[in-house]
């Protein structure tokens, strides 16, 4: 018998193996009125550095706040001029925006789908930017990683890395955030690894990026009524981190069960020939170990909602990430965003994304459905 509608995530594959762990956890942070703070965040804390390999990880309490408070920590200030890819979620544009710095729209490669490092580099030319925020999309990241920080090293450039899609993904040997000097992670429910409710961190190298991060997300306190900034109110409690933790144990299994759907549809339409002429799927590039958090096709002579919308209606929940550019968005103009040439490969590439259905536990028959329905389309 053929599957019902597939959804394009189904969190719930996770949650029936943590359940009855996770409402005893929470029974004792009810009990012990662990709220905001306490054992249960420092554990969490200290597992995501051991899993990412890097010293120190600060939590917070969502990915938009982990990315304010590590753009601060950079030293980004109003008026400052921050580079990001004109390709991201709306969050990376925003905390720019939210300090009073300027967003320096940069385009991408067409074929890793990351920012562009010669389009970095006359951006910096034309427009001198003080930091960037280099985005880890789709689950993988940037085949030039080593050249951009080299570039940002030599040019006194500031980095903060958005890892908020890149759990669990290697580069050239190494967790991808293990060299971060500032980076961030989001913990959406949605994510390879997802919380209860929205949660964010932030991975440092240095003791001193972390004392102040620490407070900034805690109204900027030195002490419990001293204040040595003025910061914000961004902290995780424990009912999320007990969540976390247990999300946690299952890495593994989520990295091997989304790596290996997100190889099966690459190895699928590549091998057919009739969709290989007109469907390109994207993946990491060499030296680079992906995390399989999403499917990313494009479609020749097809736009993209089009594709999603007739597959909708043979019951298989596709979408599109991201379906529109930053310079696009109408506050954009209104916050002053620089945009650095044309943008093309960033639009062409927005124009026609399709996702296909990919998370935890996807069976053999949902992706075999999946594609079924888009060879249908097509």
């Amino acid at each position: 018998m053929p599957p019902g509608p597939i959804p394009f995530i189904d969190l719930k594959r996770l949650l029936a193996h943590i359940r009855t762990d996770v409402i005893a956890d929470w029974t004792a942070c009810l009990d012990n009125t662990e709220f905001v703070g306490g054992p249960r965040v420092a554990a969490v804390e200290k597992k995501l550095a051991a899993a990412l390999s890097v010293p120190i990880v600060v939590s917070c309490a969502n990915g938009t706040d982990a990315l304010l408070v590590a753009l601060q920590a950079i030293g980004v200030k109003r008026g400052m001029k921050v580079a990001l890819p004109n390709l991201t979620f709306w969050a990376t544009f925003e905390a720019v925006v939210q300090l009073g710095a300027v967003p320096v729209l940069v385009d991408i490669d067409p074929d890793d789908l990351h920012v562009s490092l010669e389009e970095l580099r006359s951006a910096h030319d034309a427009h001198r930017f003080d930091a960037l925020m280099l985005v880890h999309l789709f689950g993988w990241t940037s085949a030039r990683l080593l050249e951009i920080r080299a570039f940002c090293k030599e040019r006194d450039v500031a980095i903060v890395e958005d890892g908020a899609q890149c759990f669990g993904v290697e580069a050239f040997g190494k967790p991808v955030l293990a060299e971060a000097g500032v980076a961030t992670l989001s913990f959406y429910p949605a994510k390879v690894v997802g919380g209860a409710m929205d949660g964010g961190a932030i991975t440092m190298q240095s003791k001193e990026h972390e004392t102040f991060l620490r407070s900034l997300c805690n109204h900027g306190r030195s002490d419990h009524y001293s204040y040595a900034h003025v910061g914000w109110n961004s902290r995780m409690g424990g009912l999320q981190a007990a969540f976390l933790l247990r999300v946690l144990e299952h890495v593994p299994a989520i990295l091997e069960s989304r790596r290996s759907a997100a190889a099966w549809y690459r190895e699928r339409i590549t091998s057919d020939a009739t969709l290989a002429k007109r469907v390109r799927v994207f993946g990491p590039p060499a030296g680079i170990v992906e995390n399989g958090y999403l499917n990313v096709l494009t479609i020749d002579g097809k736009r993209g909602q089009e594709v999603v919308d007739a597959l909708k209606v043979k019951g298989v929940g596709a979408a599109r990430t991201y379906p529109e550019t930053m310079d696009v968005q109408p506050p954009a103009k209104a916050a002053g965003a620089i945009v650095h040439g044309d943008l093309r490969h960033s639009k062409a590439f927005c124009e026609k994304v399709v996702n296909l259905p990919l998370f935890y536990g996807i069976r053999d028959d949902e992706r075999e459905t999946a594609l079924a329905a888009l060879t249908s389309v097509l």
